[in-house]
């Protein structure tokens, strides 16, 4: 994700909780007792005649699953959205069992249900989210009644952005943009996504990323919370948010997806826009590499880096709480810890763009082809390592972790020198 405390102020890490946009949950009870078979027999033709509805575009079929009442008239917009959408498959199945209840009597008829979909030219794998649905018997039939008694049973279902509104999709180049609020509210955000793919591609195709990315634009950021089960409020801030299994080849995972937040985005000036998605495209780029043996200010670092170059954004922009810090008497120490990411503020603002100079720092002195070969180096290296960063430096770039942490504190203050040089012109 990017948060931003102001125009261009911080870099940010990949929420854990995003991961849940991508993966499958297990929140069923594997003890909770089965439902009768003559039942789920009977939900199981209903969510069969589902899938084949969506197939076949025929939404009067679909809506024949529905029960009449309010569910009915929301799924008629969801079927809509679900046609605009460039599917590849798409299908509803009952889940092996049902979710543990202390409400039997309010949820007896509450099931858990794995909605599984596949975009056309950008998945490589379909995407499983979970479900709770709740079947009425009418008729002989199993109909869908609601999909939201799973708070009653204290489960949550995953969200999907074409559950909040009608949804228009934009095709760029290399880009997917699905959201709400029209075409032309989406279209310049198929823009900065091709140009941030191109970007991330060119710089990390070794990581043998050169594919397509999936952004989803929610009207709100109590939507994108939603989106992500986050709590609310907290992505205040939070530009953009990039979702997906790290450390997974290109052909092994879903494609990720990288999810803004209109609030604070709209609040950023124009020209840091294309900065915010070249940053999450690194994200999508590197996740091949990107496993719990890179460092968040290598990944973040990496991110910021990539969308600084060739970007005609100013030092005193990039480092204002450096600089303002360094005149202050604060001087760096250690290279980030995942702790020194925590928070708001200037102080995690100041992490990012340490994080951002280290990598900047290994680009301007060994090349951007050995910032990248460092990055794998480390993401790459064998289990049991004893410190995949030490080996990155000595094996890529001929130091260690203590030199290269010297050098690299040099470089902080001499980059927010300069920053706070600018900033007094410009008082």
């Amino acid at each position: 994700m990017r948060p931003s405390n102001g125009p261009l102020r911080v870099a940010a890490a990949v929420l854990a909780v995003a991961v849940a946009l991508l993966v499958a949950r297990c929140v069923g009870s594997s003890k909770a007792e089965a439902a009768p078979e003559k039942v789920r027999a009977g939900i199981a033709a209903t969510l069969a005649a589902r899938t084949a509805a969506v197939t076949r575009h025929d939404k009067p079929a679909y809506l024949a699953t529905d029960a009449a009442g309010w569910y009915r008239d929301a799924d008629a917009q969801r079927f809509d959205s679900l046609a605009a959408l460039p599917l590849a498959a798409w299908s509803m199945a009952l889940a092996d069992s049902r979710p543990a209840s202390g409400h039997a009597a309010a949820t007896a008829h509450l099931y858990q249900v794995t909605e599984s979909y596949q975009l056309s030219g950008v998945d490589y794998q379909p995407v499983a989210v979970t479900r709770f649905l709740t079947f009425v018997e009418q008729g002989g039939s199993w109909l869908v009644s609601s999909d939201r008694d799973g708070a009653a049973a204290g489960v949550r279902a995953d969200t999907q952005i074409w559950d909040q509104g009608p949804v228009s999709v934009v095709r760029g180049a290399r880009s997917l943009v699905v959201g709400l609020g029209g075409e032309q509210r989406l279209k310049p955000f198929a823009d900065l996504a091709d140009h941030a793919a191109n970007q991330a591609a060119k710089v990390w195709g070794a990581a043998g990323w050169s594919g397509d990315v999936v952004v989803l634009v929610p009207s709100t950021q109590a939507q994108l919370e939603t989106l992500l089960n986050a709590d609310p409020g907290s992505l205040r801030g939070v530009v953009a948010v990039t979702a997906g299994e790290g450390g997974k080849p290109l052909t092994k995972a879903p494609a990720s997806r990288v999810l803004i937040n209109p609030d604070a985005f709209n609040a950023e000036a124009p020209d840091a826009w294309q900065f915010f998605l070249d940053h999450e495209l690194t994200h999508v780029a590197t996740r091949a590499w990107t496993t719990p043996a890179v460092p968040l200010w290598l990944s973040e670092g990496a991110a910021d880096h990539t969308g600084y170059l060739n970007s005609s954004i100013s030092a005193d922009r990039k480092f204002l709480e450096l600089a303002d810090a360094v005149a202050g008497g604060w001087r760096p120490q250690e290279l980030p810890a995942t702790d020194d990411f925590h928070g708001s503020g200037a102080d995690v603002s100041r992490t990012y763009q340490i994080s951002h100079l280290a990598c900047a720092y290994i680009a301007e002195k060994y090349g951007q082809a050995k910032l990248v070969a460092f990055y794998k180096a480390v993401g790459t290296a064998p289990a049991g390592t004893a410190d995949p960063v030490d080996q990155g430096f000595r094996t890529v770039l001929g130091t260690t972790t203590k030199d290269f942490t010297v050098k690299w504190r040099a470089y902080v203050l001499a980059k927010a020198n300069s920053a706070g040089v600018l900033l007094k012109k410009k008082s």
